[in-house]
């Protein structure tokens, strides 16, 4: 069994056709029929069956696709390891990251990368946190840059492994004219989210993080409110409190970053045993391999964070 074969099934399997998958794999139909007859007489089973929808693997078949699937990653990585990016001239790095911290943090790391290793492809992906998990755990990212907090997602998942890197605490942004004064005189004074069970709420969308820290809060506080408006936006939703159409939540260190200077809500801080705060995050699949190109961004990253 080789991996030639290996990469026959999988392909056939993917296409649901041998004339496509030929065409995929640069041979002729009958070469790869005749490969395919070859591979269920050595094994003694059928690996695909005829339907008027193409073929379909049998359970023979559906155990060796997930075999072959398999094999074929661990070869994969293993001839990345060996030859890949010998200086980092070369290589590819896939990474997820939602589109705040992008805007924030990527315009800091990627120059400096790119100029020290041009020959280095980045792609980026902007997800939510939910999507860049499953990403994560379906092999389509190398890591994922992203906010992780207490029971909140990422640090649940015993697939998934997170190095935290910082921990930023979360406003609430309040109306201008609110009528709640705080504890103290600070510029942050502190406001428990229990007292505004009957107020106007404003929420992001559900699957981003910042609404699964929202929920959590709000749900500790003994309320779970019908928001008056939900956004993907955190910043019109800032905007709006600022105009007074009710509450919201915002990280402090995204306070400011897409300017808005004419919107200024009353800021206050959340009682600390609400643990209202999230954590940036580097977030790997556990055991999966990160190559040299995907440690020479991340050491990058670091650098340019602890610089900060």
């Amino acid at each position: 069994m080789t991996s030639r074969e290996l990469l026959y099934i999988k392909t056939i399997a993917d296409e649901k056709s041998l004339t496509r998958a030929a065409q995929k794999l640069y041979l002729t139909q009958p070469s790869l029929s005749h490969c395919v007859a070859s591979i269920e007489k050595q094994l003694g089973t059928q690996l695909f069956r005829r339907t008027s929808g193409g073929l379909i693997l049998t359970y023979a078949g559906e155990k060796y696709y997930r075999m072959a699937c398999e094999v074929l990653r661990v070869y994969a990585a293993f001839e990345s390891e060996i030859s890949e990016e010998s200086a980092l001239v070369r290589g590819r790095i896939t990474l997820g990251i939602t589109n705040y911290l992008a805007t924030d943090l990527l315009p800091r790391v990627l120059p400096a990368f790119h100029a020290a290793h041009p020959g280095i492809e980045v792609r980026i992906i902007e997800e939510t946190t939910d999507q860049m998990e499953r990403s994560l755990l379906s092999g389509k990212l190398d890591f994922a840059i992203m906010h992780t907090g207490a029971g909140d997602g990422a640090s649940e998942d015993p697939g998934l492994a997170r190095e935290v890197l910082s921990r930023d605490p979360f406003l609430i942004a309040a109306p201008p004219d609110t009528p709640f004064a705080g504890e103290d005189n600070t510029p942050f004074p502190l406001l428990d989210p229990a007292l505004l069970c009957d107020q106007p709420w404003l929420l992001v969308t559900r699957g981003q993080r910042i609404r699964h820290v929202a929920d959590r809060v709000l749900a500790q506080a003994g309320f779970t409110p019908q928001p008056v408006f939900v956004s993907r936006s955190y910043e019109t939703l800032r905007r709006l409190a600022a105009q007074g159409m009710g509450y919201t939540f915002v990280p402090r260190q995204y306070v400011g970053i897409l300017g808005g200077e004419h919107y200024q809500p009353r800021y206050f801080m959340i009682p600390e045993h609400y643990r209202a705060y999230w954590e940036l995050s580097v977030v790997t699949c556990r055991d999966a391999y990160l190559s040299r190109a995907a440690k020479a961004f991340l050491a990058e990253f670091r650098a340019r964070l602890e610089a900060l």
